[in-house]
């Protein structure tokens, strides 16, 4: 069915496919059960969140893959501490497998069943109904959730939703992540998304890959390759010494630096000089690679930029976000995108193709540059992630089946989950905007409402209709840079706006793309000189009726209260909203809608 007649379809039936969906999900969810009916729990793991040495070579993660259809995953949510006594969260399948890596396609199901083995925490806060979860009410300081990033999937409970989902210590949990069959094939990723805590999940290593397989088949350029996925994490620096000011590209960082565990280790000399110990990695001669890499810090902002003896090398972009470069719209296969730097910010991911340094090459890297982040920002310098190192063939390591991107059939029409989003009618325009007062208050504005932090039990500050598209800007009203993430929906980058003026570059390759993730820079607080802003289409057209949310993805800046909640409602139910009643629905754990009027009344529909 096209996205044109779903559109003309009535709320009541658009609410009630999505109860069935719900419905056979369940039926999945009793794949896990136990004698006495309930789920059984995962047991923790021995030795869990094992760590590689600096300087190791780098080994692709261990990776699953659906088969008929469904991926059915166990995990195992536990925390440990290391040599220099940082805590450490990861999750770990019954037979020890850290984080791996989840291949699945376009259509499938992705089902999770998660106990969380963490010891128990005090109270944090309340949760008010209806709630999602064991946990229910009661959000602890090592309750868990998933969020999968990027995927266009629903944020009802069991699938993608973060707001009021609970799994307490002892708890088990299954989800139930439907994909779309018109998902873009490419780089997602999952982790932790409590309210509060999502900053000490990811500063531990609780992340991993999600890749929909298939792109291939929507740029034949890949086809073959062998690919490195790389998970780029950051964590406390062993060193215990204060980070450099804001923007200083040779200062300390705010934060370490891994990739696919490897930690890079800044060390400070008494000459107040940093050095690194880069990862290995290795190419043969002459040989092209399909570098896969996600930012799954949770505080460092990449600006990715591969050296050969310092000379910046030209990478060619085949997908941002999860989706292929000019794909959706436009003769297949789209053009690729060639850049000597690519910004990164958190949560974002970059899929690029890279040329093997020639023998005569001394030093080859991966390297992160400098960040100009303001005054108020984080120290992000300079410093190498990986170097790249020529070995001659015979390697195993190179031989697993994940380690090389599928043979190009034919071109696949079917994956533009976002066709047409350029030309939509815009149904509406706003303005949201980022803001602080230091040291210890963000927020996420919306114009025309209260200035308020973040309140998982509030009313939504947008409700949005399902099936339209919406035009944002977003402004960076702090001194200091932020990164706007959206969940279950991506948008088309229209322009980026007013950077030069207060110092700043756009960032390269990104207009005119698909993004879940843009970073709009610091503000110089110049009362003369525009905000620095981002002009968005946001795409409402998918199955993402519910409430989520829109945030930094600076996760000390969430953590700190810089996120607000967003409603879509069937388009029907937003028409009511402008007579007498203003209607938005909710799905309950039960598989009744709620359908609440502006008059307090709710009417309840059941589908048995």
């Amino acid at each position: 069915m096209n996205e044109r007649n779903k559109q003309q379809l009535s709320w009541e039936i658009l609410l009630c496919a999505v109860l069935l969906a719900l419905t056979q999900a369940a039926g999945f969810a009793q794949t896990t059960l136990n004698t006495s009916g309930t789920l059984a729990a995962v047991q923790p793991v021995a030795n869990p969140c094992p760590r590689f040495a600096a300087g190791s070579v780098v080994h692709q993660p261990a990776a699953l893959f659906s088969q008929n259809g469904v991926l059915s995953v166990q995990f195992s949510y536990q925390t440990t501490t290391d040599f220099a006594n940082r805590t450490l969260f990861c999750f770990m399948t019954p037979s020890g497998l850290e984080n791996p890596t989840l291949h699945v396609k376009p259509g499938d199901h992705l089902i999770i069943t998660v106990t969380n083995n963490t010891p128990a925490q005090p109270l944090y806060m309340s949760i008010d109904p209806p709630n999602c979860g064991p946990g229910g009410t009661h959000m602890t300081l090592s309750s868990l959730n998933i969020h999968y990033h990027g995927t266009n999937t629903s944020p009802t409970c069991h699938s993608d939703e973060v707001v009021k989902t609970l799994i307490n210590s002892g708890q088990t949990f299954q989800y139930n992540v439907a994909f779309p069959a018109n998902e873009p094939p490419g780089l997602y990723w999952y982790h932790p998304h409590v309210h509060g805590i999502s900053e000490q999940a990811l500063l531990g290593g609780a992340s991993g890959a999600l890749v929909v397989d298939g792109i291939e088949d929507i740029q034949p350029a890949v086809s073959d390759l062998r690919q490195q996925i790389l998970v780029i994490r950051d964590q406390p620096t062993i060193q215990g010494l204060n980070e450099g000011g804001g923007g200083d590209p040779e200062g300390i960082p705010y934060q370490d630096l891994t990739v696919n565990d490897i930690p890079n280790n800044a060390m400070t000399d008494a000459k107040n000089v940093t050095t690194y110990t880069p990862a290995v990695l290795h190419m043969g001669a002459g040989e092209k690679q399909f570098w896969r890499v996600a930012n799954s810090t949770a505080d460092t902002i990449l600006d990715l930029q591969v050296q050969f003896d310092g000379v910046p090398e030209t990478v060619q972009v085949v997908a941002i976000d999860g989706v292929p470069v000019n794909s959706q719209d436009g003769v297949q296969p789209g053009s690729l995108i060639a850049v000597n730097h690519f910004r990164l910010p958190p949560a974002s991911r970059v899929e690029f193709v890279v040329n093997a340094p020639s023998p005569s090459v001394k030093v080859a890297q991966l390297v992160t540059l400098n960040i100009p982040s303001g005054i108020d920002g984080d120290d992000d310098p300079t410093r190498p992630i990986l170097n790249i190192q020529l070995f001659a063939g015979g390697n195993s390591e190179q031989l697993a089946d994940d380690n090389r991107v599928g043979h190009f059939t034919a071109l696949n029409p079917n994956q533009k989950r976002f066709a047409h989003l350029t030309d939509a009618p815009i149904a509406v325009r706003r303005l949201v905007y980022f803001n602080e007062n230091q040291p210890t208050q963000f927020f996420m504005d919306v114009e025309g409402q209260p200035e308020k932090p973040f309140d998982p039990n509030a009313t939504p500050a947008i409700t949005a209709a399902q099936g339209t598209v919406e035009e944002w800007t977003v402004e960076n009203h702090a001194l200091e840079n932020h990164e706007f993430h959206i969940h279950q929906i991506h948008f088309l980058v229209e322009s980026q706006n007013n950077f030069e003026i207060n110092g700043n570059q756009q960032a390269p390759g990104i207009t005119g793309q698909y993004l879940d993730t843009i970073e709009v820079p610091t503000w110089d607080g110049n009362p003369a000189h525009p905000f620095p802003s981002v002009t968005l289409r946001l795409d409402f057209r998918g199955n993402d009726i519910g409430d989520f949310v829109f945030h930094c993805h600076i996760l000390n800046h969430e953590d700190q209260v810089m996120m607000s909640i967003i409603r879509v409602v069937p388009q029907a139910a937003a028409a009511v909203s402008t007579g007498s009643k203003k209607a938005t629905s909710s799905i309950n754990t039960n598989g009744s809608t709620n359908v609440t009027t502006s008059n307090g009344g709710i009417d309840k529909m059941v589908m048995k």
